[in-house]
């Protein structure tokens, strides 16, 4: 006679549709300055959009030499995870406008390793993308 095998119970760690689309984080410093308002996915190996975007990202960036060297992991970081910013200005107190190459220029610069660090932190805390709890349980899948 055959055993059934025990199924756990599923857990979900993190809401799939902001792990995706991303939620905002608002980087404010230790002494007031704010670096405006990033909006980034979940960067965590069991997210399936890090997944599959990792994937493309190998094969539409694989031969940019951007994604070579010590800069390369704050490239794939933007064309991953960075989806928009907002309230981020220039030396002259002027909004930068959102692009993929504005804030792979403002992260890979040395003033913005601080912020790029604060990013990636906000991005691994899984706690900023719980679930909603009016997600339909359709949606809420393989996390």
């Amino acid at each position: 006679m055959a055993t059934k095998k025990p199924k756990m119970k599923k857990f979900y760690r993190f809401d799939p549709v902001k792990a995706e689309k991303g939620v905002k984080h608002h980087i404010v410093d230790e002494v007031g300055n704010d670096y405006g308002v990033w909006t980034t996915s979940l960067f965590d190996h069991h997210n399936k959009f890090l997944k599959v975007e990792h994937e493309r990202y190998e094969r539409e960036h694989g031969d940019d030499d951007r994604a070579k060297g010590s800069l390369a992991g704050v490239y794939a970081f933007v064309q991953i995870c960075v989806h928009d910013f907002s309230g981020v200005v220039d030396e002259n107190d002027k909004e930068i406008p959102f692009s993929k190459e504005a804030a792979f220029d403002i992260l890979s610069d040395d003033d913005g390793s601080w912020l790029f660090e604060q990013l990636m932190k906000a991005s691994q805390d899984v706690l900023n993308y719980r679930h909603s709890p009016d997600a339909k349980k359709g949606e809420i899948s393989g996390n």
